[in-house]
């Protein structure tokens, strides 16, 4: 790995466990672990283990993304303009800040509407608990807008694009759109297991209601990594989140 690449992993890491570290601000699903384990382990330090497999993930992930990213022409400009100023590729940071922007108005606002879509058919366990999720916005912003996307955008879906792109040893739109949708339906599968602990039964409403939620603003965070660079998709996200605390609020 060259200097440039590993200042790159260095960088995105630290702010990735920096957002892993905003859980703490929050309020972490300690109630489903066994009674045993919550007995015999002081509050504090389960607070502090949970945090271990989300750090491992950001790290390896942010890992892959930095040896693959490139290599399918994603691109993480802010980044790299600041870590090597040899760099010649032009782009405005006034677009990227602004599709950003955009991105995020959307993607809130579709993962809005799609839960009042659902919502009346979904059991109550499901709707209560959804209602009940209380994030501190810096947990929204740090852990959702930055090490959400080093591990699903920066890392499976370079890695996806990466994998198309050897096997049909084409960059084109399809490698692109397929590692977007792979990446993002394989986020909203990896929500089942906490919806299987609410619902024991799910009926395919619920299923579909999981995937689609969960993977409305993947699409579309996905889009602007691939358009407009990594910080486009970290900003997306973390606007996203701003715009469905407004809306809800209003709501």
């Amino acid at each position: 790995m060259t200097k440039f690449k590993v200042k790159l992993f260095l960088l995105l890491t630290i702010m990735g466990l920096v957002g892993v570290a905003s859980l703490l601000l929050s309020d972490l699903p300690l109630d489903s672990l066994p009674k045993e384990v919550r007995e015999a382990i002081p509050h504090q330090t389960l607070r502090m283990i949970i945090l271990i497999n989300p750090a491992l993930l950001v790290v390896l992930t942010t890992l892959l993304g930095t040896f693959l990213y490139d290599k399918v022409k994603l691109s993480v400009p802010l980044l790299e303009k600041l870590l090597d100023k040899a760099e010649q590729d032009t782009f405005s940071i006034r677009s990227v800040l602004l599709n950003g922007v955009i991105f995020g108005l959307a993607a809130g606002t579709l993962i809005v509407l799609t839960g009042i879509y659902f919502k009346s058919h979904l059991p109550a366990v499901l709707n209560d608990a959804t209602n009940s999720e209380q994030l501190h916005i810096a947990t929204r912003l740090l852990y959702g807008g930055v090490s959400e996307e080093l591990l699903t955008r920066f890392g499976l879906m370079s890695f996806f694009a990466w994998m198309i792109f050897k096997v049909t040893k084409k960059l084109n739109s399809f490698t692109y759109i397929s590692a977007i949708i792979l990446s993002a339906v394989l986020f909203a599968l990896g929500h089942l297991p906490l919806v299987l602990q609410l619902v024991p039964d799910p009926d395919r409403i619920t299923y579909t209601y999981v995937i689609a939620g969960n993977s409305v603003g993947g699409l579309i965070f996905g889009y602007a990594y691939w358009k407009s660079g990594l910080e486009c998709a970290f900003i997306a996200h973390a606007f996203a989140h701003l715009t469905m605390l407004t809306l809800n609020s209003l709501l």
